[in-house]
């Protein structure tokens, strides 16, 4: 898989893991869909910050800088939301708003003008093949040392 393939299924799988959290109803449950929503947008930064950027850094600085910033604001919310139990008054508001942040960061990676398109321009097929399979290993490397 591509990179920007490998990209915007992750985009979908967290949009998925937030429709369910949004949807669910016991605390078991929300603490469990937390946990997974936690380690998938960790991975998921973690593999676009040592992977994506640099390779697009050089055609969009300013695209890649602006992401870092988003990537940064997230994971401050979920640093807080950590600090916060589920069913704190608190957490819900919180929650909203890193849903809020992670679907405008997705849009914008997305759009026409994005970092993803970014890529489809200036790297070639081989080069964004190349990228997916240094992408899902990061992934998969950040998501085992998260379950540890």
């Amino acid at each position: 898989m591509d990179a920007i393939e490998l990209i915007k299924q992750d985009h979908r799988e967290v949009g998925e893991l937030f429709t369910q959290f949004l949807s669910a109803e016991s605390d078991l449950t929300l603490e469990d869909l937390f946990q997974r929503i936690e380690t998938a947008l960790t991975a998921h930064t973690e593999m676009e910050e040592r992977v994506l950027y640099p390779a697009v850094k050089e055609f969009a600085p300013e695209k890649v800088h602006e992401a870092l910033q988003e990537h940064a604001q997230v994971t401050e919310l979920l640093a807080e939301l950590l600090g916060t139990e589920i069913d704190d008054e608190g957490f819900e508001p919180q929650f909203n708003r890193l849903v809020e942040d992670v679907r405008h960061h997705v849009e914008e990676e997305e759009s026409p003008e994005g970092v993803l398109e970014v890529a489809r321009q200036h790297l070639n097929h081989q080069e964004l093949a190349r990228l997916g399979s240094e992408l899902q290993r990061i992934k998969e490397e950040a998501e085992e040392d998260l379950a540890a």
